[in-house]
């Protein structure tokens, strides 16, 4: 029973808000499980280090866990208690649970096995066929920057962002793309070429240059880890994808700026917007390219930080900017409120030990990932490969959205299934399909 709850809060948890409970005043499933799991996944997380299991993670959960620590203190001492800055808090906590229940999962194989991979396979699915219907309908997109400029369908699916999609999907290929190493089928690698396809057309009709960044920063993270044998064949599908978005790039580029293009391919003649930076040349009919406002934000940021060293709380880096909108301030941000940078948000919000313990937390996982790409155990491997290969393309890729510290599970998701490929117990069974 108590396997069978952490497990439906893994597989549920990419859905919060949209598998409603009737009669529980609109609480979804993931939302009753957290407030069943709140207090007792971490008495049992902590009575299991006690015993002495998952030693060689013990340090991970103790950043983490100092992480959270820090962040409801700073909830309490800095933030205006209102319910969104609860929400915001809460959703941390909900996060820590999911990298505690795949942890505490790891310990039975089977159970870590079939939960792991049934939430991967039921999320990407679901996210496809949203996506694919939203594409088809545009029935979620709304009045946004890219609906008014470009009145074409963009995919939302489970959140309520396009770039908050791209993200998504650049996390989860990778295991969508390494899972019929697990069966070794010329079904299972036909059915995963097919769904990584499938992903990819989706990430390109999003428009989010930072996942489509993201992804081939994890393309060529994927050889760090392959074995020998396949690290040939996944350079050369590197360099090929390589080419032929270059050739793609280079095409649009020359196109006439009249040209009418997809939404998507729009975006894409406008990459090199990312890396432009033109302060001086904002006009009403020329805005700021992305580096520029990034850049804005940044500096913004870093000097909040500096003024504000302790952080100022759940949700402080969108206060600080809105304050700035209508007051002076040496950096124009144009508008914008969110640091969409991950890394930004957090240490505005948390300050100098919450970014130090964030990064010590991710560089721990990667470190330990990396060592893990030649472990006997195939599943065990095959959450090294993936998950080194999302966290690495995830560098870039929390930088597209406005913000992934509220509610964006995937990402919870991913670090818990890097916990536990690292707890993973040291001599296991070989994979079976069927128990």
């Amino acid at each position: 029973m108590w396997l069978a709850l952490i497990a439906l809060y893994v597989i549920s948890a990419p859905f919060e808000g949209y598998i409603v409970v009737p009669g529980f005043a609109g609480h979804s499933v993931v939302s009753l499980l957290q407030r069943i799991l709140v207090v007792p996944l971490p008495l049992y997380a902590a009575y299991r280090v006690f015993k002495g299991d998952g030693l060689n993670t013990r340090w991970l959960l103790a950043v983490l866990t100092g992480w959270l620590v820090w962040a409801l203190a700073t909830f309490a001492a800095f933030s205006p208690h209102t319910y969104y800055y609860i929400y915001y808090t809460w959703e941390q906590i909900a996060g820590f649970l999911l990298v505690l229940g795949l942890w505490s999962l790891a310990s039975r194989p089977r159970w870590a096995k079939w939960t792991a991979l049934s939430t991967l396979i039921l999320y990407y699915l679901a996210t496809l066929a949203v996506s694919e219907w939203e594409i088809r309908t545009a029935h979620h997109l709304g009045h946004s920057s890219e609906g008014g400029a470009h009145p074409q369908h963009i995919p939302t699916a489970f959140f309520y962002g396009p770039n908050h999609l791209g993200a998504a999907l650049a996390l989860l290929l990778p295991f969508i793309f390494l899972m019929a190493y697990l069966a070794r089928s010329r079904a299972a690698f036909l059915a995963t070429g097919l769904l990584t396809l499938a992903g990819m057309y989706i990430l390109y009709k999003t428009g989010s240059r930072g996942g489509e960044l993201a992804l081939f920063l994890e393309a060529a993270a994927l050889p760090l880890v392959l074995p020998r044998p396949y690290k040939r064949y996944a350079v050369i599908a590197i360099g090929l994808a390589a080419a032929l978005f270059l050739g793609l790039l280079f095409y649009v580029q020359s196109l006439p700026q009249t040209a009418a293009l997809p939404f998507a391919l729009t975006k894409l003649r406008h990459i090199a917007d990312l890396f432009q930076y033109r302060p001086h040349k904002v006009t009403p009919t020329h805005g700021p390219g992305s580096l520029t406002i990034r850049l804005a934000l940044l500096q913004s940021g870093i000097h909040a930080l500096l003024q504000h060293p302790w952080g100022l709380g759940p949700r402080g880096a969108e206060r600080y900017y809105l304050y700035y909108v209508h007051h002076k301030t040496p950096y124009n941000t144009y508008g914008v409120i969110d640091a969409h940078n991950m890394w930004l948000e957090i240490a505005i919000d948390f300050g100098w030990l919450g970014i130090g313990l964030f990064v010590l937390f991710y560089a721990g996982l990667l470190t330990g990932l990396y060592r893990l790409r030649a472990a006997a155990d195939p599943f065990q491997r095959y959450l090294a490969w993936s998950g080194f290969s999302a966290l690495t393309g995830f560098i870039i890729g929390s930088v597209s959205p406005s913000s992934v510290m509220i509610g964006f599970n995937v990402m919870w998701i991913v670090y818990g299934l890097a916990v536990m490929a690292l707890a993973w117990p040291p001599k296991t069974a070989r994979w079976h399909l069927l128990p």
